[in-house]
C-alpha cells in the first residue's frame, strides 16, 4: 500500500507523467507488477 500511496502522490506532483509502475516480490516466484495510468495526465 505504501508504494501505491507514494506513486499517487508523485502523479499529483507531476501531471506530465503518464504511466507509473509498482512491483513487489515476496519470494518463491510469487509477486506482482501493476502499471498505473496517471489520472492527472493532461495529454499534452
Amino acid at each position: 500500500v505504501r508504494l501505491m500511496t507514494q506513486l499517487a502522490r508523485q502523479f499529483e506532483e507531476q501531471p506530465e507523467v503518464r504511466y507509473g509502475i509498482t512491483t513487489m516480490c515476496v519470494g518463491f516466484g510469487m509477486g506482482a507488477t501493476v502499471i498505473w495510468e496517471n489520472p492527472h495526465w493532461e495529454g499534452k
